[in-house]
Parts: C-alpha cells; sequence; structure tokens
C-alpha cells in the first residue's frame, strides 16, 4: 500500500511555500531594515515624540473622563423685581440705575399708601420710571441685583445634567482676567429648565408636528473672591466641573 506522505512529498516541508500566503516573518524583516535606515539623530527624537504625544494623550483621556468642561457660563446675581402697587401715578422715585439700596428702604411712593419699598439689599440694576408716569400692579419699576452674593450661573444640558451634583468642585476663568482661575463649589441645581416658565406650560403641540429641543438647565456656582476683584454681569466664563 502506498504511503500518502510520497504522494505529497512537500505538505510537512517548512521550507516550501504555499503559493499566496504571505509570510509574516517578512513583514518584520521589512520592518526592522525600515527602521535601521533611520538615522540615530532622527530616531531617538522621533521616538521620544511619540512618546510624550501618546502621554498627553492618556492625560487628556483621563482629564475628560473626570471633568465636564462647558464656556455656556456667566457672571450674574439673584435678581428682585419691584412693582406698583396700584394703578396710578408716581408721586415720588428716589432711584436710579446704579444705585445701592438697602432691605426696605422705600424707594418711592404713589397715590396710595403704603410706599414702594426694596425688597433687598443690593445694586438698582435698572429703573426706566420717573416721577408723573403712570403704572399699573404688571409694572416693574425696577430690578435690584444682590451685587454683595455674585456667582456664575452655568447653563448645562439636560442630557449632561446628571453627571453634576451638589458640592463638586469648580474651575472658574472669567474672560475678563485671562488665564486667571478662581476656585468654586456647584450650589444649587435648578428644579426647571432654563425656558420652562416662560414657554414650557404652554409649548406642547397640538398641530400633530413637535420639534424636540435640547433644555438647559440652570446650575449655580459661587466662587471664592479673595482679591475682590469687581465683577461685572454677564461677563463670560469657562467653567471646569470635577465630577470626582
Amino acid at each position: 500500500m502506498e504511503n500518502n506522505e510520497n504522494k505529497n512529498p512537500d505538505a510537512k516541508n517548512p521550507d516550501v511555500k504555499t503559493p499566496g500566503k504571505k509570510t509574516p516573518g517578512k513583514k518584520r524583516i521589512k520592518l526592522r531594515r525600515l527602521l535601521l535606515k533611520i538615522p540615530k539623530k532622527v530616531f531617538y527624537p522621533l521616538v521620544s515624540a511619540i512618546a510624550v504625544a501618546l502621554c498627553i494623550a492618556i492625560m487628556f483621556a483621563v482629564s475628560s473622563a473626570n471633568t465636564f468642561s462647558t464656556d455656556n457660563a456667566k457672571v450674574t446675581a439673584k435678581m428682585y423685581t419691584v412693582n406698583a402697587i396700584s394703578s396710578g401715578k408716581l408721586l415720588e422715585w428716589n432711584v436710579a440705575t446704579g444705585d445701592m439700596v438697602s432691605q426696605g428702604e422705600m424707594l418711592g411712593r404713589q397715590e396710595v399708601l403704603p410706599g414702594i419699598f426694596s425688597p433687598a439689599d443690593g445694586t438698582v440694576v435698572k429703573s426706566d420710571y420717573s416721577i408723573g408716569q403712570s403704572v399699573t400692579p404688571q409694572t416693574t419699576l425696577a430690578v435690584i441685583a444682590d451685587t454683595d452674593n455674585m456667582y456664575i450661573g452655568v447653563n448645562i444640558e439636560e442630557t449632561d445634567i446628571m453627571k453634576i451634583a451638589v458640592g463638586q468642585k469648580v474651575d472658574v476663568k472669567i474672560d475678563a482676567y485671562g488665564n486667571r482661575k478662581f476656585s468654586g463649589t456647584v450650589s444649587e441645581i435648578d428644579s426647571a429648565t432654563q425656558t420652562y416658565f416662560s414657554s414650557g406650560l404652554s409649548s406642547f403641540s397640538t398641530s400633530g408636528t413637535y420639534t424636540k429641543v435640547t433644555q438647559l438647565i440652570p446650575v449655580k456656582v459661587t466662587i471664592e473672591n479673595p482679591d475682590k476683584l469687581p465683577m461685572v454681569f454677564g461677563m463670560n466664563c469657562d467653567v471646569k466641573i470635577h465630577l470626582n
């Protein structure tokens, strides 16, 4: 009986190459030869640059996973509105934009008593009325800001809000002060989206069509300002929230 090995003598011969099949060793040899052709003056700096780039990429990936950054942030403060008591004329109005007022201070009066008083300590940031003008209870006579407790108002998209929690540390950069970093803390997360009370109650469509828009949720970040640097409403900020 004829031996099967004699029928195919090259089957177990490692020196015989199978047509169409690439040998992995050849690729390694070619790569080694290519690397050996690179001058040492170029090779070692190139390897060092690749290693540094790799380290930076790893550090960036780790930092991105542990922080949340946004530039949708501005300097702001709690605002109080002052409305007229009743319909009629203003007989007296004693404040203008920029004035400092104290809680309970009389700001003006109408034909009826009592007078119009400040609801809080702060700065008058809007006052567009004067003596003799007709007003109604719906008329906003002034807006007072609590400038002693200014903070950073950050708008977070609803898809990211679950990452944010009260007490998280925050790094804040205010455009007006360049690269100067302020330390802050997440102190409050609003329970409603930015536009809910202005349009949310009547935003449901009855026409059969609806366009979903990603909502923003206001987050309050209090910052440390030991040098008492002046803050102006609306200053742009960049914030980085530490998630861990």
